[in-house]
């Protein structure tokens, strides 16, 4: 069932959930400077629209309207954005009466969507006397001091259609207007100069409310002035592209896709350096692998060398095994790595990571993030929220470093398990890894809280009550490592809709299935087991099952957790710097850096519009021209281990074994071509399942996911894990069978095939296919 409000009453005014129309207008409603006709919004969270949803609909019109001609409209939360208007794109029905008529209307504006996520604007139609569009800013010439009025006598229905030529009005920042009245056949003016300074008011202030500049739609009715609709200008948003430098260094470089899937805003940047964590895993593990990260030309690189070497060209020179131990043995740091490794081995590092998290890090982790999560920002003079906003920082960088040597022990016992139960057992890894089936807790913990409220059965009242408090507990989680896209919390709609879905779900909770599969895959193992063998694969899983939970506990309260509270922290500054005019835009502060958004907060002043305009301008360039998957030559194999030291040779073959895990890269790099109609990739989640393919890009997209889809995306990560409540499989292109689409698919039970290379360009969204998580493989049935 569809959720229902009326439109000045919106709060949140999400348009994840009521759509970029409806939320855009009831946002510029509740400020009281602008008359907007009163009206009632269907959200896009239901799965369909039921003849309940129709009685509501017709109930609610008639107690807030009564009963008065209708206008119904889309509102899609892919339509009036930043970059696409989407003007006319939809229905619209106006002149509607009566219950019969209504739900017909709104069928009508739903089938436009053409199936995609669409929430219905109903409002009281205005008889217009005249009506039209206004552009707060010269939509041709650019210029900002110019707005232009195109008016038509009548409703404005035929404009926005172009069924009609309309009187077209330029009005300057000083009150003078002009029309184009001398040059038409036909001048019979549908507004007047005076008329023409009202509307040019409306859409300019209208622009000062929302910070970018407007395209309105709007109507004259005996006198009054409404506001229609409000959407930004995208011909004036979008940026002019500027080429920045492409500088490759020597050696071989890998687009570096884990953390970084696209090009990072200047403020993401400014926040996330992997660099010096990763340097501390290895230095700790005593891994003798160098990691290094480049910027070229906008994106990402991640380049990895024996420690000590340096390249002297784009293609890296074989080592022969002896010299890279004798290497390792007359440098300083090699000796230091050596060192490093025995001592991880002699005090049990990886168990002592495990009891530290667990004993010390995760309570102490939770309570900070909660402190600071529930702080009133609004509340804070500008000082106070610079203070914040360092706080929040100096916790990303405590616990930047844990992320990543709390995910060595998730990586190296699950790897000791599965060497040893292919010697001992013969087990291939989808095998192994029923061992730990159901253990990775934070995996389903958001889908297993949002599926016992849908098990209450809550009246709307309750219901809308527990939704807040789990937004409260669970939203403040990134989405996506760029701090310029939202987080969990702020897509109310998903979450909705999430709920609603598992409220029609027969699916029951995998917990009891995962231990009962656990439990027999353990015996199994014991029943096949004697001595010295038995007692180490006791030992052996002991330490996996303390250690598999890790990944996913460790990524949320150490960097999808700090990452969103950055996130809060810079928009409440960012509002503040919209308002005192330092830039243009809200989004326009994820062109800064922390520092200079630090600074502005601490009373540095200057206008940042000429910096945001260069970086935008700059990211435009680096979106269009993606450099290719690597650069240089691809390595030779590595050289043997057998001369390095005893410790350095175990890291080195278990974290060698375990990349292939996580990363698969010869699967994620291939290019099939599904001609007999099978793709192939990595078993990750056994079973199968027949469904509709949802090709999903990104979080941006996850609105458009219905129950029972296949979901199929380059990869994940484990903040998706909402959407596998409800989805019946999952293929990705790239990620092994410890990546993170792997585990959360185990955990929740469903099909999932990785490493498939491009089954998001060979998969037509919508097709039927057949996902085989046993096999790795996909049938097209289309």
């Amino acid at each position: 069932m569809r959720t229902i409000a009326a439109l000045h009453t919106l709060e949140p005014a999400d348009p994840a959930l009521w759509g970029r129309k409806a939320a855009a207008l009831a946002r510029l409603a509740r400020t009281g400077d602008f008359t907007v006709p009163a009206g009632i919004v269907l959200a896009a969270d239901g799965t369909g629209l039921t003849t309940e949803d129709i009685e509501l609909a017709d109930r609610s019109v008639r107690d807030i309207l009564g009963d008065v001609d209708l206008a119904v409209r889309s509102s899609s939360s892919e339509e009036d954005t930043a970059e696409e208007s989407s003007a006319g794109k939809y229905t619209t029905v106006l002149g509607v009466r009566g219950s019969e008529a209504l739900a017909a209307a709104v069928r009508e504006v739903l089938g436009s969507a053409d199936g995609a996520p669409m929430g219905v604007l109903i409002q009281e139609l205005v008889h217009a006397d005249a009506a039209g569009v206004a552009f707060s800013a010269n939509p041709v010439s650019g210029a900002r001091g110019e707005a232009v009025v195109n008016a038509v006598p009548g409703l404005g229905d035929r404009l926005v259609s172009g069924e009609l030529t309309p009187q077209s009005w330029t009005v300057q920042a000083d009150g003078s207007a002009s029309s184009d009245d001398d040059t038409r056949d036909d001048a019979t003016p549908a507004i007047t100069a005076d008329e023409a300074r009202r509307i040019a008011g409306l859409a300019r202030e209208v622009e000062a409310a929302e910070g970018v500049p407007q395209d309105i739609e709007w109507a004259l009715a005996g006198g009054q002035l409404y506001l229609l609709q409000a959407r930004p200008i995208t011909t004036l948003v979008e940026p002019v592209p500027v080429p920045v430098p492409v500088i490759v260094p020597r050696g071989y470089w890998e687009r570096e896709s884990a953390h970084a899937a696209a090009p990072a805003t200047p403020l993401s940047d400014s926040i996330l350096d992997i660099a010096p964590s990763m340097q501390l895993m290895a230095q700790s593990f005593g891994l003798i692998a160098q990691f290094d990260f480049r910027d070229i030309g906008g994106w990402t690189y991640m380049g990895m060398l024996p420690l000590g070497m340096e390249p002297k060209s784009d293609k890296a020179p074989p080592v022969p095994g002896w010299a890279l131990a004798l290497m390792l043995r007359l440098m300083p740091e090699g000796r230091r790595r050596i060192r490093a490794a025995r001592k991880q081995r002699e005090e049990d590092l990886s168990m002592r990571l495990v009891d530290d998290w667990n004993n010390r890090h995760l309570d102490r982790l939770r309570a900070r993030i909660e402190s600071i999560r529930d702080k009133d920002l609004g509340s804070l003079t500008s000082g106070q929220l610079a203070s914040h906003l360092d706080a929040v920082r100096e916790l990303l960088a405590e616990t930047m470093p844990l992320h990543f040597l709390g995910a060595m022990p998730h990586f190296l016992e699950t790897t000791r398990l599965e060497l040893f139960c292919r010697e001992h057992l013969g087990w291939d890894y989808p095998e192994v890894l029923n061992l730990l089936a159901g253990t990775s807790e934070m995996s389903s913990e958001p889908a297993r809280e949002l599926r016992r409220i849908a098990d209450q059965r809550l009246d709307p009242a309750s219901k809308v009550q527990a939704l807040e408090e789990y937004r409260r507990v669970y939203g403040a989680r990134v989405l996506s490592t760029e701090l310029a896209e939202p987080t969990f919390g702020e897509n109310p709609g998903l979450i909705a809709a999430q709920l609603e879905a598992l409220e029609a779900s027969s699916r029951d909770d995998p917990a009891a299935g995962q231990r009962r599969l656990r439990d027999e895959t353990a015996a199994k193992a014991r029943s096949r087991l004697r001595g010295e063998a038995l007692e180490k694969f006791n030992t052996l899983l002991d330490r996996a099952l303390r250690a598999y939970p890790l990944r996913e506990s460790n990524v949320f309260y150490t960097m999808d957790s700090p990452l969103a509270l950055v996130r809060y922290a810079v928009l409440e500054a960012g509002r503040r710097m919209r308002q005192a005019r330092a830039f243009t835009a809200l989004d326009d502060v994820f062109y800064c850096t922390a520092d200079e958004v630090q600074g502005w907060l601490n009373g540095a002043s200057g206008d940042l519009r000429p910096t945001v305009r260069r970086r935008r301008g700059e990211r435009a360039w680096i979106l269009a021209h993606p450099g290719p998957p690597s650069y240089g030559t691809p390595p030779p194999p590595p050289p043997s281990t057998k001369w390095l030291p005893a410790d350095v040779r175990e890291m080195m073959e278990l974290m060698m074994r375990a990349g292939e895990r996580i990363v698969a890269p010869a699967g994620s790099s291939q290019m099939q071509t599904a001609e007999q109609g099978i793709l192939r990739g990595t078993p990750a989640s056994s079973g199968t399942y027949t469904g509709a393919a949802r090709i999903i890009a990104n979080e941006r997209q996850f609105s458009r996911i219905q129950p029972g889809d296949v979901l199929v995306c380059p990869t994940t990560r484990s903040s998706w894990s909402m959407v596998f409540a409800t989805i019946g499989a999952v293929v990705t292109d790239a990620g092994g069978a410890l990546s993170h689409p792997a585990i959360i698919a185990r955990e929740q039970r469903i099909p999932a095939v990785v490493a498939t290379g491009n089954a998001t360009q060979i998969i037509r969204d919508g097709a039927l296919v057949t996902v085989n998580g046993t096999t790795g493989t996909i049938t097209l049935h289309d």
